[in-house]
């Protein structure tokens, strides 16, 4: 089943800054508060179970666990747990589960009421698989978020320019709304949203050259300051960061 882009020592590599800082993890979090809202029933009597497929270095789960009195899971094989705890205890979250394993082999012991997974299918070459097992991990009644980069449109002729180390480790075809449709047929779910959303990535996941730079730096100063404001508010394929799919079963 695994036939992934990235290997474990590209993840311990990109996550190695310490992420458990509570401003950070509420600032990073927060921006996505209309999809949580859409996933979660607040007025549950009791707390549900959370999974998030791909959860290093935690800051979702401590987020919506924290806000919500969900009992979390992740499931990643990092092999530094340290940042998924301490994500959890500055969130005030002391009841969890962290299962330090390979999703592309390990087999679901349970089932869960919400399952999340972002930045995660993109990174195989089998994501119609990938998104399929999912599905496995999902309760009779539950609901599953899946949120992916979007580096299509002029996204993908910015970052070939000046961010092509990172372009070339997702699968640009999990990048298409198609994608999401007919893995709710596949597996017989409800479509509760599906979209575009965001702003203009401006942001580079590599040093640059000079020559980089002088393209970086007013881009980075055009959309953050004049033009990202107008565009998070027309979400298109061309130039929105990100795909967000809300399913239930």
């Amino acid at each position: 089943m695994s036939k992934k882009i990235t290997e474990k020592k590209y993840w311990e590599s990109y996550y190695k800054k310490n992420h458990a800082n509570k401003e950070h993890i509420i600032s990073v979090c927060s921006y996505y508060d209309k999809y949580w809202e859409k996933l979660i029933n607040k007025n549950a009597s009791e707390s549900k179970s959370i999974i998030e497929i791909g959860g290093f270095p935690g800051r979702y789960l401590a987020y919506l666990s924290s806000s919500y009195n969900l009992t979390p899971t992740s499931l990643d094989y990092n092999s530094d747990v340290t940042q998924i705890k301490k994500s959890f205890k500055i969130m005030g979250v002391d009841k969890y589960h962290i299962l330090q394993e390979d999703f592309t082999k390990y087999q679901p012991k349970e089932k869960y009421d919400y399952v999340i997974s972002n930045g995660f299918i993109e990174h195989f070459e089998n994501f119609e698989e990938i998104l399929d097992t999912h599905y496995k991990y999902l309760k009779n009644d539950g609901r599953m978020l899946v949120m992916i980069p979007n580096m299509k449109g002029f996204i993908k002729q910015y970052k070939y320019l000046v961010d092509y180390n990172n372009l070339k480790v997702h699968n640009l075809k999990t990048m298409n709304l198609k994608v999401f449709k007919d893995f709710a047929l596949r597996n017989n779910l409800v479509i509760d949203t599906l979209e575009y959303f965001g702003g203009f990535p401006f942001n580079v996941h590599q040093k640059l050259t000079f020559l980089q730079k002088l393209i970086y730096i007013p881009s980075r100063f055009l959309f953050k300051f004049i033009l990202n404001p107008y565009l998070r508010k027309k979400p298109s394929k061309y130039y929105s960061s990100s795909i967000i799919a809300i399913f239930k079963k």
